[in-house]
Parts: structure tokens; sequence; C-alpha cells
């Protein structure tokens, strides 16, 4: 019989976008907070009221039919317009609110994410930002299921259903020890230089292979024909620095990543180059998902703090950099 939209619940809108795009009932009721039986029930009822099935429903999960397929493109549009007008109207009449959250791997937290909560506090009290740390593979997962908002990512590989907006490009760079042994003399400068054939050879600490920066690594290293001397495999950038200074051991990381120690001394730092693995960092989002007030004035005070870093302009800069970043770090603290 004829059928139209006004005949639909936005609930159950709502219930069959989340089915569709997770693949699962009973994921999707988990992520609803709602009982399997009752979302079924509702899935079960927009089929009939539509006249058609919209999901064909196995043991392991359920997959769109052509119509369903069709129908979630309507649902899309139906949701997003809605929720656009809401953002629109709670714009007009109070600041960006809410709570939004951010997935964002280890090694860039440890770039920008002080500065990062610092800058919203500062300028957008009532935005409360939730940061969860996780590997570029785990941050597009959790954008896909709806766990988080907004996420940056190291490898543009990791998804083809996400909107990718390139953030920054920074080239890698070996940390540690000066050594002789090693053939790693104290840079003349803020940093030296390693041929990526000499940083293959040092004892290395890398994170585990699950990480964007692990996996670019072995790339660069696969293309050149070398073999890593990988003696350990740590996933927190704070701990390779640590080792890094303290003993016979190598990181590889961005500059960003140790500021502070190479700010004090603690730490010096050589420019991998022949070839410079040069690494992109991403900033990534749902297609179709409605940026609230809230979520737009995050991505710009990630862009913010990015363009900040400086890393990727002429380094004579870099010093001066590292005492400005050292000081935003210190007052998180105070």
């Amino acid at each position: 019989m004829p059928f139209g939209v006004a005949d639909m619940e936005l609930k159950q809108l709502e219930y069959f976008r989340k089915v569709a795009r997770i693949g699962s009932f009973s994921q999707a009721s988990a992520v609803l907070m709602i009982v399997q039986p009752a979302l079924s029930r509702q899935v079960s009822k927009l089929e009939d009221e539509i006249g058609t099935k919209l999901f064909y429903r196995n043991g392991r999960g359920v997959t769109l039919t052509d119509a369903g397929r069709r129908f979630l493109e309507v649902a899309d549009r139906v949701l997003d317009d809605l929720d656009n007008v809401r953002a629109e109207l709670n714009a007009v009449h109070s600041a960006p609110c809410g709570t939004v959250t951010l997935g964002i791997p280890p090694s860039v937290s440890a770039m920008i994410g002080a500065p990062l909560l610092m800058r919203l506090r500062r300028n957008f009290p009532k935005i409360r930002l939730h940061m969860i740390d996780g590997l570029s593979g785990h941050i597009c997962e959790w954008m896909t299921s709806g766990k988080i908002d907004i996420g940056i990512i190291h490898d543009a590989r990791q998804s083809t259903s996400l909107l990718l907006e390139p953030l920054l490009s920074e080239p890698l760079y070996v940390v540690g020890q000066p050594s002789t042994a090693h053939g790693l003399k104290t840079p003349d400068s803020t940093f030296g230089t390693i041929e990526l054939s000499q940083a293959a050879r040092l004892p290395l600490v890398l994170q585990g292979q699950g990480h964007g920066l692990r996996r670019l690594i072995d790339r660069t290293m696969s293309e050149a024909g070398l073999d890593l001397n990988v003696e350990m495999e740590i996933d927190a950038v704070g701990t390779i620095s640590s080792l890094a200074q303290a003993e016979d051991l190598y990181g590889i990381l961005p500059l960003g990543c140790v500021v502070e120690d190479l700010r004090n001394g603690r730490i010096s730092a050589w420019r991998i180059v022949d070839p410079t693995p040069i690494n992109v960092m991403l900033l990534a989002t749902v297609p179709h998902k409605p940026f609230s007030p809230a979520m737009r004035e995050v991505r710009k005070a990630i862009q913010q703090e990015i363009a900040a870093l400086q890393l990727d302009q002429p380094q004579p800069a870099f010093e001066d950099f590292c005492e400005a970043r050292s000081r935003q770090i210190r007052a998180v603290a105070v």
C-alpha cells in the first residue's frame, strides 16, 4: 500500500540505520542500550510497514537487501537533515556545548593532547572532550560503529569508508643517545641525520605492528630491502623515549613525541634520510554524520594545534617551538 516517511517513527529509522552500519542486532542493541528483542520488533515493524525485507539474517549477523541499501540512503537523509536542523537551532540560542569523543593514537596524544584540552577549556568551557587512545585500525572501527565522533589516524589504508582530511606530513627521526659504537655523533644543532640503512641496523625499540607508525616504518624498510633490528616492542611513546634515554636502544618517532626530552637535552634526534619516511596524519569523520557545533569547534581546535606544531616548517624555529610547547605542557600539570 502507499507508504511515506510520515508513517514511520524516527526511532525505527535510527534503529534500522544502527543495525545496518554495525551488521548485528546484538551489537546494535548494546550500542543503543535497548534489549535485542525490542530492537528486532521495531525493525520487523518497519519492514512490515514498508512491505519488503530490509535485511538478510544469518548466523553471523545481518546484511542489507537491495531494498535495504536503497532505504538506508533515505534514512540517512531524513535523520541527518533532522540532526542538522536541531544543531542549527541550538547554535542560535547557545554557545557550542556537549560531549565530543575523539579517537587518537598515543603518539599524537603525546604531541597535542594536553594543549588541545587547554585550548577547548579556555575557549569553549561547555564542550567536554573525551579522548580515547587507540590504534588507527581500532579508531576506524570505533567510528564505523558510532563509538567516537572524530578520529585521527596515521594510515589512510585502514578504511575506505571514512572521510579523510590531511592534517600534517612529518618526517620520522631516530631518537636516543649519541654512540661511537653505532656511528651516531652528537648533533651539531637540534638534530642530525642518519641514513635509512644505518637506522635499520640499530638496536630498536618500536611500537607494536598494529600501530600506524610501525606499519610505515616496516613498509619503508621492506621497500628498501632492509631488515629491522627490533629488540623490544612497546606501545607507549613515553616508555620508548625513556628507554632511548637510559639504554643502548633507539626509537623511531616524530619529533613532536619527544619535545620535552629534546629541549632538556635528555635525548638526541637524527632525521632519517635516503629515503625519509613521511608520516601523514589524517583527520577522519563519518560520511553523512552531521557535525554539531561542538564537533566543528573540536575539529578546528585540532587543526590549530597541528598548525602550531610547525613540524613541517624549516627546523631553525624548532627550539622556539620546543620552549613554547614545554611551557604549555607544564601548565597542565600545575
